[in-house]
């Protein structure tokens, strides 16, 4: 899990990602801001997948563009559900992990859960995980590096959306999808959820 933290340390502290996310009044959240164009070294390519809704499992935090600008904000999140790794890992439905947004009420504010994917009928084993559904929809996949990522959301937000005939949809979630770390080299998926323009 120290190879996610990190990962999400490098590029969440780049590009506030709360664009988008579960919400119930489809009220989007700010873009993030960017300075520069992407580096051309990373790999633009994209797939357009439909995903079914699922079920997600973790720790959940509050996050605000004050905790973005602290480095150790995602390393205590995924601190805090590492130790909940080899619990979940019976009932998970899938032996990836994931980095979930959800959109919140509030315009500088969303909820983070580092969890796994579960079936819809697991319980939790400890009252501190959280356990949230990521409704059904159409995304825009980019594969990156670890190290590309802060680099990948750059380009998705400041050129790849503004160009494309996508826009973000505002009742799905954006999330991050991580290989455990047994698995070396494997990319970093990232899952935009997009409707027509």
């Amino acid at each position: 899990m120290r190879t996610i933290r990190n990962l999400l340390c490098v590029f969440l502290t780049m590009v506030f990602v709360s664009i988008s996310g579960c919400t119930n009044n489809n009220q989007a959240s700010p873009a993030p801001k960017t300075s520069a164009k992407a580096e051309k070294t990373v790999a633009m390519n994209y797939d357009l997948k439909d995903r079914d809704a699922f079920t997600i499992m973790g720790t959940q935090t509050r996050i605000t563009s004050a905790d973005e600008k602290n480095p150790d904000t995602y390393t205590k999140i995924w601190d805090a559900f590492d130790q909940y790794r080899t619990q979940l890992r019976p009932i998970s439905a899938e032996w990836r992990f994931y980095g979930v947004t959800f959109a919140t009420n509030k315009k500088d504010a969303f909820d983070y859960l580092a969890g796994m994917p579960v079936h819809s009928d697991a319980t939790p084993p400890d009252k501190a995980l959280v356990t949230r559904n990521v409704p059904a929809a159409k995304y825009a996949v980019f594969k990156c590096a670890g190290q590309d990522m802060g680099k990948t959301y750059q380009y998705i937000y400041s050129e790849w959306l503004p160009k494309s005939r996508y826009k973000i949809d505002t009742a799905a979630c954006c999330f991050e999808q991580y290989a455990p770390r047994e698995w070396m080299n494997r990319p970093v998926y990232i899952y935009i959820p997009i409707s027509p323009k």
